[in-house]
């Protein structure tokens, strides 16, 4: 297991995005859970985080594409969360599900709401 910290599109390629800000900047359009349900994740629920993946257009530009995608979590290490990738972006065959992520709270956009009441049983 790697040490917790966000990627950069520069050093890997993928980022995740901050949900906290995309909600401020739209409050009425991006709605994101409450704090209190974001901070209290254990493993197997499954959060939706916000990506941005650098692909190579067929001319060569690189260009910056976002997906929303299901983040298995898997672990927490004092703010930080682990996770794996339960997706396989439609932008690249490079990144794969079961890809290693750190995040934290604020990058969580949604839960899925089925086994966020299995753990919390």
């Amino acid at each position: 297991m790697s040490a917790p910290r966000l990627t950069t599109l520069e050093h890997d390629g993928w980022m995740v995005d901050d949900g906290e800000i995309a909600h401020a900047e739209s409050p009425d359009k991006f709605w994101i859970p409450p704090l209190a349900e974001r901070e209290s994740m254990k493993p197997r629920n499954l959060v939706k985080l916000r990506f941005y993946i650098r692909v190579e257009t067929d001319d060569g530009e690189l260009i910056d594409e976002g997906e929303r995608m299901w983040v298995k979590v898997t672990g927490k290490v004092d703010q930080w969360y682990r996770g794996e990738l339960d997706n396989q972006p439609y932008c690249t065959d490079e990144i794969k599900p079961g890809l290693e992520v750190w995040f934290q709270a604020r990058h969580i956009i949604d839960i899925h709401p089925e086994l966020a009441e299995i753990s919390h049983a």
